[in-house]
């Protein structure tokens, strides 16, 4: 059974893990190990839509290498197909993080991957990841909002992940704009959109 043999398994603070995945071809692969902090969504959403779960991870150098990594070796043949992610009947991660809004742009930048790939067989909500970083403060933590991202089955272990293994995925283009972001500085605090926001 063909497996993946580059494999991270990031904790997050709150609980939990993230585990990335590549055999340098088609993308990333995403799952969630153990339970994730779920974020109380006020007013409830209307609609169909996944758990939303929001955390932070003291230290991305593990993740930015991981990816640059990828993006650094990924082959130009795709090995495998990747189906894109649809995002029905609620509202797209940005959105429901209000992660545009001027009093969040202010403070955090961010990237979204918002509607994901997939891999395998899949008949769950398009899987969404949204990373931020704060500006004006040059930490080695990023903040995190997922939803719809699959659990990695209990009888599997990220030490032998199955390449068949349904997963959401960073694609290859996705990867290396997530590979400068996390490269990149942090930026200034936008006080200009503060004033704006006053008007």
């Amino acid at each position: 059974m063909p497996i993946l043999d580059h494999v991270l398994v990031v904790p997050v603070d709150e609980g939990g893990e993230f585990v990335f995945a590549h055999a340098l071809d088609s993308g990333i692969r995403v799952w969630t190990r153990g339970p994730l902090r779920r974020v109380d969504e006020r007013p409830r959403l209307r609609g169909v839509a996944a758990p939303l779960y929001g955390g932070s991870i003291s230290d991305m150098s593990a993740l930015r290498d991981f990816v640059t990594d990828f993006v650094d070796h990924a082959t130009d043949e795709a090995a495998t197909v990747l189906s894109p992610g649809r995002i029905r009947d609620t509202r797209p991660l940005v959105a429901r993080t209000r992660s545009d809004s001027l009093s969040s742009r202010i403070h955090f930048s961010y990237r979204a991957l918002s509607p994901m790939h997939t891999i395998g067989a899949w008949d769950g909500a398009a899987p969404e990841l949204l990373i931020s970083r704060v500006r004006g403060l040059e930490r080695t933590g990023i903040g995190y909002f997922a939803t719809g991202l699959p659990e990695l089955p209990a009888d599997v272990t990220p030490d032998v992940l199955p390449t068949a293994l349904p997963a959401a995925v960073i694609s290859p283009e996705r990867a290396e704009d997530l590979s400068e972001y996390l490269h990149a500085p942090v930026g200034h605090v936008l006080h200009h959109l503060g004033h704006a926001a006053r008007r």
